[in-house]
């Protein structure tokens, strides 16, 4: 036991000390455990933002266009986009969820400078979970859609928001980041 413990420091030293040998770069004032990390963020940073893109494309076009308008800051026409492709449920609450809500958006978070897909989850081949950050003056919002795709297309069946993203996006995803 003994003996393979020598050797696997052995070997860890020969690698640490073959690198800085073998390497044309100015020595690394970095702990070899931060430069590590700075790598891993590096490359999770990349993945991010490709995987941030690649999101953004496959949002629903009921999604998008209300965002569109959210972003010019007429949060009562986005609102009314996404009404008007949702279930009748959330149809017939129009004037109230307009009324409330633009007040409470603007006084909460100030007005919308951008949004960006979150995550993307299919419930099944008609349903997904839709998450969206929509950006602020003063914090975002965190947005959940659940969207069905009907005989007409997608429609909206329900959507929450808060500017807790635990209150309206799954832990597991927002620990997946």
């Amino acid at each position: 036991m003994k003996k393979a413990l020598i050797y696997l420091c052995l070997a860890v030293a020969s690698i640490f000390i073959s690198s800085e040998v073998i390497s044309y770069e100015e020595p690394s004032t970095l702990s070899p455990k931060a430069a590590i990390q700075i790598q891993i963020d590096e490359v999770q940073a990349g993945s991010v933002v490709r995987r941030r893109s690649t999101l953004d494309s496959r949002l629903p076009s009921v999604i998008t266009e209300g965002f569109e308008v959210f972003k010019s800051n007429d949060f009562r026409t986005a609102l009314n986009i996404w009404l008007e492709k949702s279930s009748p449920l959330l149809q017939n609450n129009v004037p109230l969820i307009s009324r409330t809500l633009e007040g409470v958006v603007r006084e909460a978070v100030g007005e919308c400078t951008g949004y960006a897909a979150i995550d993307i989850l299919s419930v099944t081949d008609n349903t997904q979970l839709v998450f969206v950050e929509s950006q602020h003056e003063y914090g975002a919002l965190f947005w959940a859609f659940t969207t069905y795709k009907s005989p007409k297309g997608w429609i909206i069946s329900d959507f929450q928001f808060n500017t807790d993203p635990y209150e309206v996006i799954p832990i597991s995803i927002i620990f997946r980041r």
